[in-house]
Parts: structure tokens; sequence; C-alpha cells
């Protein structure tokens, strides 16, 4: 027994060490504690969205690098042995035999295409346009990974610093009920103040722990965007924010969609698909184009069957001639004829006399093809219109995105100011209320609706300073300015 609960200790000691491994191995600095621009960093490699975008750039690459090599000369090579038995054509002589026989053909053939109706050269100028644009698209993808990062991490400090409100709120009526119980001892409060106040503090508990699940929620989403195992032991560097400015500079919204024009990965990417698409057109128009190439090709052939003569040999034939109607005047005449000795004729030798060379030109002239060359201009044409419409698209949805963050922006500044002067009026009440509880002159009722109004003020103060900071944020992200803390 006691064996048993040693090994399960040491199995489980064993797996603790490799999770706080691969834990170590997945935070940069090893020490558990990201900052925000190595969290940024991180998801820009390991991001699964930006993965996938990146494999999309290596299928361009492949394609772009494949367009330049289709102008290049196209060599290849053939040769076939074949078992023949019962009638076949002889590939040697071509004669039609009948027998079992072993033959082999051997060639090979290379053309070089001279014009293809400037269809190649298209090709790569549109191929290295989208070589470009999924290179954008790369960006972007980072781009929108940092607005999620940058999110989820304001809201982690958020809920820090909602714990840090409840956890004083709780000391504050845990407090206040310990001196309102020793009145109560006293015979100076009544019971219910009493159950007042423990109820207030259950509330404050609760409200804690709504604190700390909204600050789990965060770092969970946090550790989703940059793809690494969820951990008890993750947390984040907290940076000293400094209170936000009351009166920035925000600037117009168009003033900003200019300078996000010039910079947004997005947007340089839609341009480069419009010109990509002008591209296609001039592919699909080279195939009204005659179309030209070179060709030029060797081959040869093998049969085991042939024979090659070695040596030739004469001899006379007698053959009896009438020189007469009635056949009674014959003559005797010597006839020659040759006669050829053979041996075998070997495979490289049959190889090295059968072969055969040719080379030429191809020229194909379209003059009709069911309108297919036709209808892929008008096609081509259809996407270089889409294209455009896709940059107009994303330019007019950036520009209502910046109008909104802008807007956005001035309502949380707003938000922001009003919500400090609650909090300076509320705690100047809810100070006063405790000194007219302790006092008697008010109850515990009266007490708790000013310190749950004063706490209200107070998580409302924080949540529009998080979200003032944030939209100040997005509008210097499309500005193109650093959006590090």
């Amino acid at each position: 027994m006691r064996k048993t609960s040693k090994t399960l200790l040491l199995a489980l000691g064993i797996s603790l060490a490799g999770t706080s491994a691969a834990w170590a191995q997945q935070d940069p600095n090893g020490d558990g504690v990201w900052s925000l621009l190595e969290a940024v960093e991180y998801a820009k490699v390991n991001n699964l969205q930006v993965r996938q975008s990146g494999l999309n750039r290596k299928i361009n690459e492949i394609d772009y690098r494949q367009a330049q090599f289709n102008r290049f000369p196209i060599l290849n090579g053939n040769g076939s042995y074949y078992f023949n038995t019962g009638s076949f054509q002889d590939p040697v002589t071509f004669s039609v035999q009948n027998q079992e026989a072993q033959t082999a053909n051997l060639s090979a053939s290379a053309s070089v295409p001279l014009f293809q109706g400037f269809s190649l050269t298209n090709q790569v100028k549109q191929n290295k346009l989208e070589l470009e644009a999924s290179h954008q698209d790369v960006l972007s993808a980072q781009n929108d990974i940092t607005i999620q990062i940058v999110t989820s991490y304001l809201n982690i400090l958020f809920a820090d610093e909602l714990i840090k409100t409840s956890e004083l709120q709780r000391e504050a009526t845990t407090q206040q009920l310990e001196r309102t119980r020793k009145l109560f001892e006293a015979g100076s409060v009544a019971e219910n103040s009493v159950l007042d106040l423990e109820s207030q503090l259950a509330t404050d508990e609760l409200n804690l722990i709504n604190a700390v699940n909204q600050r789990d929620i965060a770092r969970l989403n946090l550790m989703q965007l940059l793809n690494v195992q969820a951990h008890d032991d993750f947390a984040i560097e907290i940076p000293e924010l400094p209170e936000p400015d009351e009166d920035p500079t925000i600037l117009e919204g168009p003033q900003v969609y200019d300078a996000a024009v010039q910079t947004l990965p997005a947007i340089k990417a839609a341009d480069l698909r419009v010109r990509s698409s002008e591209k296609g057109v001039d592919v699909a128009r080279g195939a009204y184009f005659p179309r030209l190439s070179f060709g030029a090709g060797i081959s040869s052939r093998y049969n085991n069957t042939a024979q090659f003569a070695i040596a030739e040999n004469f001899i006379f034939v007698p053959q009896d001639l009438y020189l007469n109607q009635e056949g009674t005047n014959k003559q005797t005449v010597y006839f020659r004829q040759r006669s050829l000795l053979y041996d075998d004729y070997s495979f490289t030798d049959q190889m090295k006399d059968n072969v055969g060379k040719q080379f030429g030109f191809n020229l194909s002239i379209p003059i009709f093809n069911g309108f297919q060359a036709r209808n892929n201009v008008q096609r081509a044409i259809v996407s270089q219109e889409n294209a455009a419409l896709n940059a107009d698209i994303a330019r007019n949805n950036l520009r209502q995105t910046i109008e909104q963050a802008q807007v956005d922006a001035v309502a949380a500044r707003r938000k922001y100011i009003a919500a400090k002067e609650q909090v300076r009026a509320t705690e100047r009440n809810v100070r006063n209320a405790e000194l007219r509880l302790n006092s008697g002159i008010i109850n515990s009722v009266e007490y708790v609706i000013v310190a749950n109004t004063f706490r209200g003020a107070q998580s409302e103060l924080l949540q529009s300073k998080y979200e003032y900071i944030f939209k100040l944020k997005v509008l210097d992200f499309y500005q193109g300015k650093d959006i590090s803390f």
C-alpha cells in the first residue's frame, strides 16, 4: 500500500514538473509574467489565425515562383519496354510480326514558349501582386490580434483593480460591522443595524467573487488568444497607468482616416488585389493572340528479334533457259546470288543506330473556341470590378469604424470626467454617513444605501477609466502610433 502511494506521488510530481517546464517554454521570459509587448509579439507568431494567414502567404509564394518557371523550357523524357506475343508492329522495321519479342522505345522532347500573347508575363505580375497582398494580410491579422490582446490585457487590469476595490469595501464593511456589534452589545443600537451590515458584508463578498471570476475569464481569454495552455500560474505585468488626460487632443474622424488609409495593411491588401485583378484581365486577353513555341526531340528504339549482318557470301545458282518455243534448244545460265551471315543486334547498337531527331516551330492561331476566350475575359472584368468594390467597402468600413471610435473616445472622456466627480461627491457623503451612523443619527439601512452609492461610483470610475484608455489607444492604432502602455 505504501509502495503504491509512493509510486502515485512520484508520477504526479513528474507530471507537474513536465507541465511547469512546458509552461516555462511558452513564457518568453520563463518567469510566468507576461508584459503587454511580450504578449503581442508572442501572439503575432503563435496565434492560429495569424499562422493561417502565414500559410496563405506561403501558397502565394509558390504560385509566384511557378509563374516565373512557366516561362522556362519544358523537358520530358519517356521510356517503355514491352513483352510482345502474337501480332505486333516491329518498332524498328515497322513490319507486322507474329512471334514473341521484346521491344523498347526511348525518347526525350523539349518545348520553349516563344510568344503566348503576353499571358505568361502578365501572370507573373499578377501573382507577384497577390504575394504582396497576402503579406499585407499577415500584417493585418497581426494588427487584429494586437487590438484583441490589448483589450484582454486591459480587461485583466480592470478586473484586478476591481478586486482591490472590492477587498477594500469588504474590509471597510467588516470594520463597521465590528463597531456596530460592540454598540449593539452595549445597547446603543438595535440588532437590525448588525443584521443590515452582515447582509452588506455578504454582498461585498459576492462582489469580490464576481470580480475574481471576471479576472479569471479575462485571463483565460488572453491565454486563448496567445494559443497557450490554460494555467493557474499565468500572470501579467501590472504597468503604472497614469490617470488619462481629461482634455487630450482628439483628432477629427477625417484626419484619423487620412492617416489610417496610408498605413493600414488591410487597405493596402485591397488596393493590391485591385491591381492584381487588372493583370488578370490582361492574362485572359492573351487567349486572343496566336501562340508560338519551339520544340525539339530525340528518340530511338530496340527489338530483340532484330539481327545484324556481319558478312556476305556470293553463290552461283544454275537455271535452264529455252531459246525456242518448242523447248528443244536449252541453255544453262548461272546467276550470282548474295547470302548474308547474321549475328545478334545488341541493345546498345540498336539504340545508337536507330536515333531519330526532330525540331521545329508550332504556331497556334485562335479562330473559334466556343467563345471561351471572350467569356474568360468577361469573368476577369467582373472580378476586377468586384475587387474595386471590395476596396471601396474596406475604405467605407474603415471610415465608419474610425468615426465610431472618435465618437466613443469623446463619450468615454465625458463619462470618465463625470465618474470622477461622482466619486468625489459620494466619498464625502459616505464619510459623513459613517460619522452619523457611529453617532446614532442615522440607522444602518441609510448608511448602506449611501455606501452602496459610493461603491457603485468607484466601480463606474474604474470602468470608465479603462474604457477611456482603450478608446484613446484605438485612435492611436489607426494613426499608426505605438499602443503600448
